[in-house]
């Protein structure tokens, strides 16, 4: 059996991927080329259609505080893989595009069905992350 530490590590080692800064959707629609660095290096390109897209449900007095990439952070949650939604401005416009309305202690979560429709219309513009819970 791994142990927690292990675990943790190999975690870790997942989620190079997620950005080093996030940039906010006003600085990525002026960008020509909207991208985002990863803690690995390695420059993420995000489609300017799906900027656009946020954009249509995000109001233009929030595109300065929404942050870029949105964040999917899948969990276990009592023996079943869940996502949740943190970011209170990323609530917001899931339920505005996507009609999802389902909170656990003022956390959005999805089920891994759901978000396979997130991950189609924004392929570059959401992240997933890992997350374990040992308790």
């Amino acid at each position: 059996m791994m142990s927690e530490r292990a675990l943790a590590k190999m975690i870790e080692a997942m989620n190079k991927h997620m950005p080093a800064r996030r940039k906010t959707l006003k600085e990525m629609l002026n960008e020509d080329e909207p991208s985002i660095k990863a803690r690995d290096g390695n420059e993420y390109i995000i489609e300017k259609d799906e900027l656009k897209f946020i954009s249509e449900y995000v109001d233009e007095l929030d595109w300065d505080k929404f942050n870029i990439p949105i964040i999917l952070e899948m969990n276990d949650l009592h023996g079943e893989t869940v996502v949740f939604i943190r970011d209170k401005l990323h609530q917001e416009f899931m339920r505005k595009a996507f009609g999802f309305d389902r909170y656990v202690r003022d956390v959005m979560m999805i089920y891994l069905y759901e978000m396979r429709k997130v991950r189609r219309a924004l392929r570059t513009a959401s992240q997933v992350v890992f997350k374990v819970s040992f308790r």
